[in-house]
């Protein structure tokens, strides 16, 4: 009997890694969303459907009620984690299996102050944060902000639609708060200001698991960046995998404290001031790590999959340690920005560069994903240059 199918919903670099482990495994794969993505060039999977415009959720669903009918729903990225927390019950009555998840904890995971605010009651440390509904109610906050802060979105993914890759709009004083404000209100979208909080870029760290219906740790990962680009506020794009108890410990305690099921991310910076970890984000959903997890003997994607369907499960343990990861672009425009700040000098960057190498999406035995974005990504280019 042949295994359901897998439908991929949205996602970059990690919709490949879902990909590459399920069509491994003779599972048939599905993938959903934007047509840049570099899993639509992807040899395990069966079919990709390209998606445009703002509504992508609805395109999404439109596409299951049509579809096959049948199989597992993985979301890769926050419009699909939502389109699950809000419509599984339809999803279910489509014939449709989705992942393990308390949905009310996944809508709190996606909005950063309920996330945030569920910290606090667990008495995890957060960034100081102040919410602004709109650019009036910025005004009686201003006396208590220090600049340089942060305007992040209170859900990533509506802000993506209109500024993709940015998690965050940097304010070095009143004026650019303000501006920030206006910005997040003409797109209907609520921020919060949030202090900056002081230390490099491998302060940062995350710990991953996946919590049964009890609430039990079936894995534990952890890793931290090394760099990450946009540099401030961006994605790991140098990282290495180690044993970091205190956030296992701390992240643990906030799964668990939420109520979270089933994928559970959740990032950390270890303050310079006082050498406290304090709570940045959580994840519920395969993140841009689990080639990382993979490489270190924890085949996420595999054991999600089987785990819904009443497969056998792969072993889950860290077989290694000190695997690092490695964007070769983001982290040169990252270094680029760290010497042009006098961050960074060219031989230790190099230094750090002196390990084995692992990439997030590139692979000699299924090349077309790399090959195929980076050539998709230059007609696009070309187009913009012949346009102007």
């Amino acid at each position: 009997m042949k295994p359901p199918p897998a439908i991929i919903l949205g996602g970059s670099s990690n919709a490949v890694s879902v990909a590459r482990s399920l069509g491994a495994a003779g599972v048939r794969v599905h993938a959903l969303g934007r047509p840049t993505m570099p899993v639509r060039w992807c040899r395990h999977v069966h079919e990709f459907v390209a998606l445009g415009g703002d509504d992508v959720q609805g395109q999404m669903l439109d596409w299951l009620a049509a579809g096959p009918g049948d199989g597992v729903v993985l979301p890769c990225d926050d419009e699909a984690l939502e389109l699950v927390a809000r419509r599984r019950t339809e999803l279910t009555s489509l014939g449709y299996v989705a992942v393990e998840a308390d949905d009310d904890v996944l809508l709190a995971m996606l909005d950063k102050d309920a996330t945030a605010a569920i910290a606090r009651r667990l008495g995890i440390d957060t960034p100081a944060v102040a919410v602004v509904a709109n650019p009036e109610g910025l005004e009686p906050l201003l006396g208590q902000l220090r600049f340089p802060c942060a305007a992040k979105p209170l859900q990533s993914h509506l802000f993506a639609r209109h500024f993709p890759g940015v998690k965050a709009l940097v304010a070095r004083d009143a004026e650019e708060a303000r501006r920030h404000a206006r910005t997040a209100a003409s797109i209907g979208v609520q921020v919060m200001f949030t202090e900056i909080i002081p230390g490099d870029e491998a302060a940062y760290c995350s710990y991953y698991a996946y919590l049964d219906e009890t609430g039990t740790p079936l894995l534990h990962f952890a890793r931290h960046k090394l760099r990450q680009f946009p540099v401030d506020f961006g994605v790991a794009c140098y990282a290495t995998n180690d044993r970091q108890p205190e956030a296992a410990e701390i992240g643990l305690r906030f799964f668990q404290g939420a109520g979270l099921r089933g994928i559970g991310n959740v990032e950390f910076k270890r303050d310079a001031r006082d050498g406290r970890l304090k709570l940045i984000e959580c994840n519920a959903r395969f993140t841009a790590a689990d080639r990382h997890l993979r490489l270190c003997g924890l085949d996420l994607p595999l054991f999600v999959y089987n785990r819904l369907v009443g497969r056998p499960l792969p072993p889950m343990q860290t077989l290694r340690y000190g695997v690092r990861l490695w964007h070769p672009v983001q982290d040169t425009r990252a270094f680029l920005v760290q010497r042009r700040r006098g961050e960074m000098t060219a031989r230790r960057w190099l230094r750090t560069l002196a390990h084995r190498q692992h990439f997030p999406v590139a692979d000699p035995r299924d090349p077309m994903p790399t090959i195929g974005y980076h050539v998709h990504a230059a007609m696009r280019a070309a187009r913009r240059r012949g346009t102007r």
